[in-house]
């Protein structure tokens, strides 16, 4: 390894290596591959650095905290480190459940789950331990009673029931079984996922239709058809929101809705793999005017996998 390339921090042992950031001795492996490389290695520096100021907020009870969790949890993703990735969202759902920001916390525990499920899609070992799984199940558990306890009682109940529909869609949480902890943990595969949201959209979109709720029956035909690209499906998924639109007798509403547009801009940007359209459907998602937050979630969800897989092909 050459001393030019290698990243400030490591510290050449008698046996190895070690961080002097981390104070940490490290793998052979793990040297190799990232503390010889410069830029992996000063993405490595900022997700611990920010962990670092992470913590120190977290100690001083202020809010600042979750910027750093967030960064330090993307920096992780971006090298691969998944499981330091959920790890830093995990901190980021335990602080924000002690502070009862049910938001804050509910963010993090998805894209805790979103790392979690497509990790095991490539069957990282990182993620095989189920120590993780049990903490992010924990982490589900506490901000659950967190709600309860700040709305029992109140007209706001519904927020509950929500969260906990939105928690059980990707990860089950059943009352804990003594003899295996871990079996409280169900993760479900992305494939399954898409294929059980694209029925249900779908089935969702005809009722809606039906009822005359058009602003319901556009988002959830966007979400089937993105449900079916997130399959392989890119054809059929536009074929049937087209075929929609078009049958629906309200053609022109369907065209002139936010939704829509940022729908085909998706579909545009895994299809050709176009940066540039990805990047104006992550600004055109943020104005759409989202009336359940588990749509949000799901449209989100589909948004950064798409995004993942035109970054890897580069």
């Amino acid at each position: 390894m050459e001393d030019s390339d290698k990243c400030k921090w490591l510290d050449t042992m008698t046996k190895g290596y070690g961080c002097k950031l981390r104070n940490q001795i490290l793998a052979v492996a793990e040297a190799t591959a990232k503390c010889s490389k410069p830029n992996l290695a000063d993405i490595c520096i900022d997700a611990y650095n920010s962990l670092t100021r992470a913590q120190e907020s977290i100690d001083s009870n202020s809010t600042d905290a979750f910027p750093w969790l967030i960064g330090s949890a993307s920096q992780f993703e971006s090298l691969g480190e998944f499981d330091n990735a959920i790890g830093a969202h995990i901190k980021a759902i335990n602080f924000a459940t002690s502070l009862t920001l049910i938001d804050t916390g509910y963010e993090s525990f998805c894209k805790a789950r979103r790392i979690l499920e497509d990790g095991l899609q490539r069957s990282d070992p990182s993620l095989q331990s189920p120590a993780l799984k049990q903490e992010i199940m924990k982490a589900g558990q506490n901000l659950m009673k967190a709600v309860r306890t700040a709305i029992d009682g109140s007209p706001e109940a519904d927020l509950q029931a929500e969260l906990k529909a939105s928690i059980l869609s990707g990860i089950s949480l059943k009352r804990a079984v003594k003899e295996d902890d871990t079996k409280d943990l169900v993760i479900v595969d992305g494939k399954a996922l898409y294929e059980k949201k694209a029925v249900e959209y779908k089935e969702g979109a005809e009722k809606y239709i039906q009822s005359g709720m058009l602003k319901n029956a556009v988002v959830f035909a966007c979400m089937a058809a993105l449900a079916d690209l997130m399959l392989g499906r890119p054809k059929e998924g536009i074929s049937y929101l087209t075929t929609t639109a078009a049958e629906s007798g309200h053609k022109d509403e369907f065209n002139e809705s936010l939704i829509f547009g940022w729908t085909k801009l998706v579909f545009k940007s895994l299809v050709e793999k176009d940066v540039a359209a990805i990047d104006e459907a992550t600004t055109l998602f943020l104005k759409i005017p989202w009336g359940f937050r588990d749509d949000k979630e799901f449209g989100r969800r589909v948004m950064d996998s798409v995004r993942r897989k035109i970054n890897q092909r580069f």
